[in-house]
């Protein structure tokens, strides 16, 4: 079923969570106090962003990730640990952490074998995100280097990459291993989170009911679909599309501009459509991240309305560190969460109070101090970092609103009726204001790209794709986890008809569930399917030349100085796949992505046709005309540069130095004097 070596890194990487959580648990707990497990899940997260960031910080600092990373991570934690646990936090028995540890593995494991089923790393934009994990892995400072654009750092929200590399690191396990499982701790820590935001919202009205509505919400959250993947999945052949195939599970994400074709073309995806793909892009990683944010502000909202002390430093300060990684890792999120922040504190100022003057100056304080905590941890990012996106556009064209409707028809029921309790005395109901919130802010970032959009290098027609697809991403889970709170609410009230109204609300919303069919495809045939983390074995299957030449370039230290050339290509393609599954940079990699990255397209497409025409060197001299004025010191000839140049001349590179490594047909050049003088590298 799954072979020895697979089990073996699910194991390691599983105790390495586990050490995470367990340090940081007393300051969880500390956090969390009113919480079931006393902060015991949130604390998973939560360790390994501590111990990310004091790795990250300290590489800042000059202290090298590659060699270090790891043992400052740990550290960290150890010192955070001996700090929360003085102040004496109150934590479950023995048996309770069990019962919540084998929960969490139970998840894992689902996630793992989720992705196990088709572990290739290969595809979509899986190259650039095992890219920046490797580059993470070999990087001596921060920003790490860009395996795509030798001599410059990269130039994108890298924290989250780093973030994995260095549970990798900490872990000890391969890093293609290390990038499924990676995935598949998002996957649980998102379940999780999930669950307790909403099981935690509703305790107060019985445990069943917070507990089953809690579980519905976590299994939308992670493998469901919008509105759209059921009228166009089970009900396509009510449904007005342009398509004359079947439903295939992108089109929910590709819908608005697409199905009809039209000059306004929008992206809405979400966590089930990320867990089913499986890249490692920003936007998933920073999915913890997100939803540790709900839960301190969502419990902000809930201690205001019991009467208590809404916001405490420990609040304020795990605030800031959220905001400054989500700044780091996916900054789209620091901008929805930061409405939350606001909701959270027209939440706090709508309960009875005395002196409200006082409070909403007390509330400006902490979120002064919030975002001004956020910036200073976020600073060594924000200071070498370009910003890729330039100015806001209003927005000309609007979606359909029947279009809408199909996408977020499940929403609207719950956001209507919570808006409408909210001129009632239910606000007062720590629950109730949680779940409006969370409706408030799903409608707000799906509101959003209707009025504004952020301009970007994609054509006019996909104008407001990418501001749509990154709120809209967040809209969908908090959307769900408000639909469930209220459900919960509506199903404790003694009153049956109210209680028949939240069972016939749960309907459409569940409906989404169908999604799971292609979020969890990796689950069917489990008797029969062969599971493995191994990622990289696409190139023992087609391409077994160019895998010697791989493992070469993994197996050489951090502190060697290598620049490789490699045939560069376009976004989404094949091209530069040895530096990226190795972290050892190359002159050029995906062209677009590295256009959109550096902001000057005549720079890269220039350097794109100065490495094709090095490929088509006739001379030695030819080739080392360039190899001088780049500072290459090695050269790869695989299985791509041998199709995409068919008249390659392999006697000509063969005469620039040593080979190092001959496979097939594929081989790798190391340059060397005199038969080709290097220069100083020149980019």
């Amino acid at each position: 079923m799954i072979e020895t070596a697979s089990v073996v890194s699910i194991i390691q990487f599983w105790m390495a969570v586990t050490v995470c959580g367990l340090l940081a648990w007393p300051l969880a707990a500390l956090l969390f106090p009113d919480d079931s497990d006393r902060g015991y899940l949130a604390a998973k997260p939560l360790g390994w962003l501590l111990g990310a960031y004091a790795a990250w910080l300290a590489c800042v600092a000059g202290i090298p990730f590659w060699r270090f990373g790891w043992i400052v991570g740990l550290l960290a934690l150890l010192a955070a640990f001996a700090a929360a646990f003085r102040r004496r936090p109150v934590l479950p028995g023995i048996i309770r952490v069990l019962q919540l540890e084998m929960g969490f593995a139970c998840v894992l494991l689902v996630g793992t074998l989720i992705r196990a089923a088709t572990p290739d790393i290969n595809g979509l934009e899986k190259f650039m995100d095992f890219g920046f994990v490797n580059a993470a892995l070999r990087a001596s400072a921060m920003p790490p280097p860009d395996m795509w654009w030798a001599g410059e750092p990269i130039n994108y929200y890298y924290f989250g990459h780093v973030a994995a590399a260095w549970l990798i690191q900490l872990s000890g396990v391969p890093a293609d291993h290390g990038f499924t499982l990676t995935v598949a701790l998002i996957f649980a820590l998102t379940a999780l989170l999930a669950y307790r935001i909403a099981q935690g919202a509703l305790v107060a009205g019985g445990q069943r009911i917070a507990s089953a509505c809690g579980a519905a919400a976590a299994a939308l959250v992670v493998a469901g679909g919008n509105f759209h993947s059921v009228l166009y999945g089970p009900f396509r052949v009510f449904s007005p599309t342009s398509y004359e195939r079947g439903y295939y599970f992108p089109d929910s994400t590709r819908f608005v501009g697409f199905d009809p074709a039209t000059e306004n073309k929008g992206f809405t995806e979400m966590p089930g459509y990320g867990f089913a793909v499986g890249d490692l892009h920003a936007h998933l990683l920073n999915l913890p991240v997100a939803l540790l944010l709900v839960l301190v502000l969502v419990r902000i909202a809930q201690r205001a309305a019991s009467g208590s002390a809404p916001i405490r430093a420990i609040d304020a300060s795990a605030l800031a560190l959220l905001f400054g990684i989500s700044a780091m890792c996916n900054s789209w999120d620091a901008i929805s969460y930061g409405i939350l922040m606001t909701l959270a504190g027209l939440a706090v100022l709508i309960q009875p109070q005395r002196n409200r003057v006082k409070k909403f100056v007390a509330l400006c304080v902490w979120g002064i101090a919030v975002v001004a905590g956020a910036a200073l941890l976020a600073a060594p990012f924000l200071l070498n970092f370009k910003p890729i996106s330039s100015t806001l556009e209003w927005t000309d064209e609007r979606t359909p609103l029947w279009q809408l409707a199909a996408l977020y028809a499940h929403l609207i029921v719950p956001a209507c009726i919570l808006g409408f309790g909210l001129l009632t005395p239910m606000r007062r109901r720590p629950g109730w204001i949680a779940a409006a919130m969370l409706a408030s802010l799903a409608i707000i970032l799906i509101a959003i790209p209707e009025i504004a959009y952020v301009k970007d290098i994609y054509g006019n027609d996909h104008r407001r794709a990418n501001t749509m697809f990154k709120f809209t991403f967040e809209a969908q889970p908090v959307g769900f986890l408000a639909g469930f709170i209220l459900v919960g609410l509506l199903l404790g009230s003694r009153r049956i008809a109210v209680s028949l109204l939240g069972a016939m609300i749960a309907i459409p919303l569940l409906a989404p569930i169908s999604y799971a069919e292609y979020s969890l495809g990796g689950l069917r045939g489990m008797s029969t399917r062969q599971y493995t983390l191994d990622g990289l074995g696409f190139l023992d299957r087609q391409r077994p030349d160019d895998r010697p030449l791989l493992d070469w370039l993994r197996a050489q230290p951090p502190e060697r100085r290598i620049l490789m050339v490699e045939t560069s290509g376009d976004s989404f393609t094949e091209a530069a796949r040895l530096s990226a599954m190795s972290g050892v940079p190359t002159l050029l990699g995906w062209s677009g992505h590295e256009w959109l990255w550096r902001g000057d397209p005549g720079m890269v497409f220039r350097r794109a046709d100065e490495i094709a025409a090095f490929y088509r060197s006739r001379t030695v001299a030819e080739a080392c005309a360039f190899v001088r004025s780049h500072g290459v010191t090695h050269v790869a000839i695989g299985s791509i540069e041998q199709e995409k140049f068919p008249d390659l001349d392999r006697t000509v590179f063969e005469q620039l130095g040593d080979v190092l490594v001959r496979s097939g047909n594929a081989m790798i050049v190391e340059i060397k004097s005199p038969n080709c003088g290097v220069s100083a590298p020149s980019l």
